[in-house]
């Protein structure tokens, strides 16, 4: 962000999306002024989540919209505390996680800042259908059951939990994921989306089949992926139109 940080608009809402064959164009409005934009540009690489993508104007042919609106989100939550490490002192655990038969389902111990005072246990980590009832109930109801998870691995530590973070993501403006359920986007449609549409190409995790868990290298790797396609489109329009 350092390096682009002058061509970063923060803050920006997209409205829509239109291509064709000799460009792009984005509608957003400025979260913080309330004013509305238009950005032109030959080349447009769309890396929104694909289910708020199905929500926006757009003017893909219609196989393309079909396979974005099969992408589901899938859902997850966390809910960290602050602690001493307990889990060092008393069970020699540094880092690594425990898998629990509780609707938290995980417990993930930090693997930084090994013996000192204090650390960050991420004492719920689910996903799916637990995940969507757990975020369905309220705030206060998730940081207990998180605390009673802690106690049913570690009798008697539970009450040196402090300053609970709950991410409900599917709660998260402009993300309502964590990422993709893959198994719902059919094979033609994944392949479908992973070719442009005029100038258009869409990008993400989503588009890489990384899976859970690697989701961040398959991000980068559809980014890679589209650069390299339309650097390759541009110079074989450059070619094209000198000749």
């Amino acid at each position: 962000y350092r390096q682009v940080q002058d061509s970063v608009r923060l803050g920006a809402e997209v409205l829509g999306v239109e291509t064709g064959d000799t460009g792009a164009k984005v509608v957003w409005r400025d979260r913080k002024s309330g004013q509305q934009h238009v950005e032109q540009a030959d080349y447009a690489i769309v890396t929104l989540p694909l289910p708020l993508l199905a929500k926006l104007p757009n003017n893909f042919d219609a196989p393309f919209k079909q396979a974005i609106a099969s992408a589901e989100g899938d859902k997850a939550n966390k809910v960290a505390w602050q602690s001493p490490r307990f889990w060092e002192t008393d069970f020699q655990i540094y880092g690594g996680l425990s898998y629990i038969n509780h609707e938290a389902r995980t417990l993930w111990y930090p693997s930084d800042r090994l013996n000192s005072a204090q650390g960050v246990l991420v004492a719920t980590y689910n996903t799916g259908g637990v995940a969507q009832q757990f975020a369905a109930k309220p705030l206060a109801a998730q940081i207990a059951s998180s605390r009673q998870a802690v106690e049913s691995l570690h009798p008697g530590h539970s009450q040196k939990l402090a300053r609970p973070v709950v991410v409900n993501w599917s709660k998260i403006p402009f993300s309502e994921a964590p990422w993709i359920v893959h198994d719902e986007v059919a094979q033609p449609g994944y392949d479908r989306l992973n070719q442009p549409q005029g100038r258009t190409w869409l990008a993400s995790d989503a588009l890489a089949h990384g899976g859970v868990g690697i989701w961040q290298n398959s991000a980068a790797e559809s980014a890679r992926r589209v650069v390299s396609l339309i650097a390759q489109h541009a110079s074989q329009t450059t070619r094209g139109a000198a000749a």
